[in-house]
C-alpha cells in the first residue's frame, strides 16, 4: 500500500513524499551522530534497517506522513519532515542534513507542516517532542509559540493549539 502524499513548496523547499529512492539520503544523515544524538533512540542505521521500516511499518500506517525535502535552488535533498496523526492533534518531525542546519529551513518546513495539517489533516493541535539540549529546536518551537505542556527525561513535549 504505497502512500500518496501532496507536494508542498515553500519559497526556498520542496516537499515530496518519499520513497526508496531516497533511503541512500535518509540513512546518511539518520545516522550522522551530530543528528542522531538528540532522537528517542540515538544511533546510527542501516539500508537494511530503514527499508524494512519503510516497507513494513510506514507503507502500512496511513497516519504517518514522510516528505524528503529538497532545496529548490540546487535539486538538493535536505531534510526530511514528518507528521504523525492521531484524532485531531499531529506530531511534527524534521531532521535536516548537517549542512543544511542553521539556514532557516526548519521554521520553513514546519510552518508549511503546520499549515498542511491544518487545512488537510484538518487537525487542532500541533505537538513536537523535542530533547531539552537540542538548542536549535527548542528556539524554533518557542518563535512559533509551542508551550512545554510536559516533560519526560531528556525530552520536553511542545503545543500549539491552530
Amino acid at each position: 500500500m504505497a502512500h500518496t502524499l501532496d507536494t508542498i513548496q515553500t519559497e526556498r523547499l520542496l516537499l515530496r513524499g518519499i520513497d526508496e529512492t531516497d533511503s541512500n539520503e535518509i540513512v546518511m544523515w539518520r545516522s550522522d551522530p551530530n543528528v542522531y544524538r538528540y532522537f528517542k533512540s540515538p544511533h546510527k542505521i542501516t539500508k537494511e534497517e530503514h527499508l524494512s521500516w519503510y516497507r513494513n511499518s510506514y507503507l502500512n500506517n496511513q497516519n504517518r506522513f514522510d516528505w524528503i525535502c529538497i532545496e529548490r535552488s540546487t535539486g538538493q535533498k535536505i531534510g526530511v519532515f514528518g507528521l504523525v496523526k492521531d484524532d485531531i492533534t499531529a506530531e511534527v518531525n524534521y531532521l535536516l542534513a548537517p549542512d543544511a542546519q542553521h539556514r532557516g529551513y526548519a521554521l520553513e518546513g514546519v510552518m508549511a507542516l503546520i499549515r498542511y495539517a491544518v487545512q488537510t489533516l484538518k487537525v487542532k493541535q500541533i505537538i513536537a517532542e523535542i530533547h531539552k539540549e537540542n538548542k536549535p529546536s527548542v528556539a524554533l518551537m518557542k518563535r512559533l509559540d509551542f508551550k512545554i505542556y510536559k516533560e519526560k527525561g531528556a525530552f520536553d513535549f511542545y503545543r500549539i493549539e491552530v
